[in-house]
């Protein structure tokens, strides 16, 4: 460590909360003792390595894969360089002492750990902030869910509530109603939870604008532009899942619709029909909370006349405007191919090669080849002896 002062600590998530935390030193002893790690199981681990200041406030983390075996003992095989990683890792956000170092999967300074890292979003920093607040060493495993927003009886629509309120003779339809009525209160909660990240997303928007006038901000507002980009990749996802919910439960409307024929019962069908109503109403909602979350973000950055600046090896600084973020962040290898005049499976191999210039057969260092379009791999991914082999073959 940099000074006597700081502390470092490895914490494991369950989910997207915090669930164990050990001192760097524990963690060593528990890895050389082959301790059993309760809970977890025949998996990898999301884990993250922080750096503690004085002050109580991360100053670098370093987000890793901890794998598990089927007994609960990590790996005998692993390891990673987790001080060297944070001392060479890049910019990341502002966790209350100054924007912290990062090391992850996009932003890793050794290469060939690359698969080992994994990429965070605000809620993961969030989690870890509450875990170094809350002091986790030695207590309970800790959960983020007490302040995820709870949606009481009064948030379902009136006639919705009206109709899941009444009571039917068959057993059966009420235990479907009780699930019904549960998976509704689920899905308007993620729905609310993500109208709250728009907002928040708005916020930061309006921030950048304020903010735009000073040269000296402009690498602050880049960075703001990538994590937007992250986290809309991340909402995306969410939002198909949400997507997949509904069409389930309305297959189960549909189901119990078949039984209100059955039973001839009219009251059963107009619970039915207000279910099927309240559905539509969430999938609308979705569709306009999906449109915000994309399209917003980038008419915002648009409007500012802001562009994206990257950095790709072989391309140089890439200067990326509002109308191609979302090509580019769709698959920023592709993109970089492009601009090269290659295609990704060349570049990528080019990649590998100017990571680490070495001969793909025997291993032994070969002359770097600097610019992808000049890179043939069957020819300069070999030296000498091998290359001669690659070209019989």
């Amino acid at each position: 460590m940099s000074s006597i002062s700081q502390k470092e600590a490895i914490y494991l998530f369950t989910g997207s909360s915090v669930s164990q935390g050990f001192w760097l030193s524990e963690f060593e002893q528990l890895i050389r003792d082959q301790v059993k790690i309760e809970g977890f199981q025949n998996q990898k681990v999301k884990a993250v390595y922080v750096v503690i200041g004085a002050q109580q406030f991360a100053q670098a983390l370093v987000l890793f894969q901890l794998p598990i075996n089927d007994r609960g003992f990590v790996d005998s095989g692993w390891y990673l360089p987790l001080r060297r990683l944070s001392d060479s890792a890049g910019h990341g956000p502002n966790m209350g002492d100054g924007r912290i170092r990062l090391a992850c999967q996009s932003q890793c300074s050794i290469s060939w750990h690359k698969d080992s890292m994994w990429e965070p979003v605000t809620s993961d920093f969030m989690a870890v902030r509450k875990a170094i607040r809350d002091n986790l060493m030695g207590k309970e495993p800790l959960s983020l869910s007490a302040n995820e927003p709870v949606v009481s009886r009064t948030t379902i629509a009136p006639a919705l509530a009206s109709a899941l309120s009444k009571r039917h003779k068959d057993p059966e339809i009420e235990t479907l109603k009780a699930e019904l009525k549960s998976e509704t209160v689920a899905y308007r909660n993620q729905l609310q939870q993500l109208q709250h990240e728009i907002e928040r997303q708005k916020s930061l928007s309006a921030k950048a604008q304020r903010q735009v006038g000073d040269e000296g901000l402009a690498q602050e507002l880049a960075e703001i532009k990538k994590i937007h980009l992250h986290e809309m990749q991340t909402h995306q996802q969410e939002m198909e899942d949400i997507k997949q919910a509904l069409t389930q439960q309305q297959e189960a409307n549909e189901a119990l619709h078949l039984q209100v024929g059955v039973h001839n019962d009219a009251v059963i069908t107009q619970e039915v029909e207000g279910l099927q109503s309240h559905i539509q109403q969430l999938q609308e909602s979705l569709v306009q909370a999906e449109a915000k979350t994309i399209d917003h973000f980038i008419e915002r950055v648009e409007s500012l006349d802001a562009v994206l600046v990257c950095f790709h090896p072989g391309a140089g600084h890439l200067t990326i405007s509002a109308a191609s973020m979302q090509a580019y962040a769709d698959n920023p290898t592709a993109y970089a191919a492009r601009k090269c005049d290659v295609d990704e499976a060349q570049y990528v191999a080019w990649l590998d090669h100017y990571d680490d210039p070495k001969c793909q057969q025997c291993n032994v260092e070969i002359p770097r080849i600097e610019l992808p379009q000049e890179f043939i791999p069957r020819r300069q991914g070999f030296c000498h002896l091998h290359r001669s082999m690659s070209t019989v073959d």
